[in-house]
């Protein structure tokens, strides 16, 4: 075969290559929303009668005696727009991983940990600190002493997660109610990390201990072309762990705080309305 030919070849995969790294996407964005004029990869912005959309949903966090677990959320939804994205077509962000029990320790705190352990992984990674088992267990018991204090519960809602993620972390971050496969890859293209409120026991994950969580919190922080991946807080075995699509969007479901942590039974948490929790720095 003769250099010419070799390097013509070379040239076609190398365009087909690159034609193949990107997609585009159609979701609804608040018509407010400054990705939308400030995203490069916006394609288009079809402004046209604007629908309601649970994007994006506003939250005020009501403190009284230093107690966080009264949290009251304004409902009011957003004006949104149709939007087309371009964004790649598989994507993985480079986050550490340490699990919720570190070294296997799975004590009464760390059996419920998974809530902290997705927010200091996830306060981690925009602090741009390092992370392994021996700092996850150390930040677990500072986390765990400050929430004792703040008044709040084992268990968290996303609004209460997004209250400590601020208060605690000094991140920013947000509920978002339009739980969707492409709502999920358009944050995480922006380099936003996603935490997500879930059944645990939907996930029908091999590695936890049966029957597994009734509730659960992890990390997404990529995707592929038919699965999510997490950091999956819940098993020694959760650094870079594979969801299908289907199998974690079915899984999300919110925690209602008012709840008791050892009366809520599988039916009354799969009948949770789906939110999500995006955060940046």
């Amino acid at each position: 075969m003769s250099l010419r030919l070799l390097s013509l070849l070379f040239l076609v995969f190398f365009l087909t290559g690159c034609t193949k790294q990107s997609t585009v996407i159609n979701i609804d964005l608040p018509v407010n929303d400054e990705n939308i004029l400030e995203n490069n990869n916006v394609v288009s912005n079809e402004n046209t009668n604007a629908t309601s959309d649970a994007t994006n949903t506003n939250t005020n966090t009501n403190t009284n005696t230093n107690t966080n677990t009264n949290t009251n959320t304004n409902t009011k939804e957003p004006v949104t727009a149709p939007v087309t994205v371009e964004i790649p077509t598989k994507l993985e962000l480079d986050v550490a991983f340490a699990p919720q029990a570190p070294f296997g320790n799975w004590n009464e705190l760390n059996e419920e940990a998974c809530e902290e352990a997705s927010m200091v992984t996830a306060a981690k990674y925009f602090l741009n600190q390092p992370l392994d088992e021996k700092i996850m267990a150390d930040e677990l018991v500072k986390l765990d002493a400050w929430e004792k204090n703040n008044g709040y519960k084992i268990d968290l809602s996303v609004v209460q997660t997004v209250a400590v993620l601020k208060d605690y972390f000094n991140l920013s971050a947000k509920v978002i109610n339009d739980v969707s496969v492409n709502r999920i890859k358009y944050e995480l293209s922006l380099g936003n990390l996603i935490i997500v409120p879930l059944a645990g026991r939907e996930l029908n994950n091999p590695y936890f201990r049966a029957p597994g969580p009734i509730y659960h919190m992890l990390v997404i922080k990529g995707y592929d072309s038919d699965e999510f991946i997490v950091n999956e807080v819940g098993t020694k075995r959760g650094d870079s762990f594979k969801y299908k699509y289907d199998v974690l969007i079915n899984a999300i479901h919110d925690w209602n705080p008012d709840w008791s942590h050892y009366e809520v039974t599988d039916e009354q948490m799969t009948a949770q309305p789906k939110k999500m929790v995006v955060v940046n720095k």
